[in-house]
């Protein structure tokens, strides 16, 4: 029971993650875009490193980050 839940947190997790770098997608690394671009990158950090410590490829997609989300 117990592992199904953390199987769905982390599904879920990774889903929001991807939901918010899509969100930012279009902010680029300008002085007007600073914080969104951070936003971003942090992202993207936090979804890389999920894959890392998740081997389970069905609670987080195993996707190549740099290339769909390159910043």
């Amino acid at each position: 029971m117990r592992k199904k839940r953390i199987k769905r947190i982390l599904k879920e997790l990774s889903k929001y993650l991807i939901l918010c770098i899509e969100e930012l997608r279009e902010y680029k690394d300008t002085k007007e875009q600073v914080f969104q671009y951070g936003e971003r990158v942090a992202y993207t950090e936090c979804l890389e490193c999920l894959q890392h410590l998740v081997k389970d490829s069905r609670c987080v997609p195993e996707i190549d980050i740099e290339k769909k989300y390159p910043l």
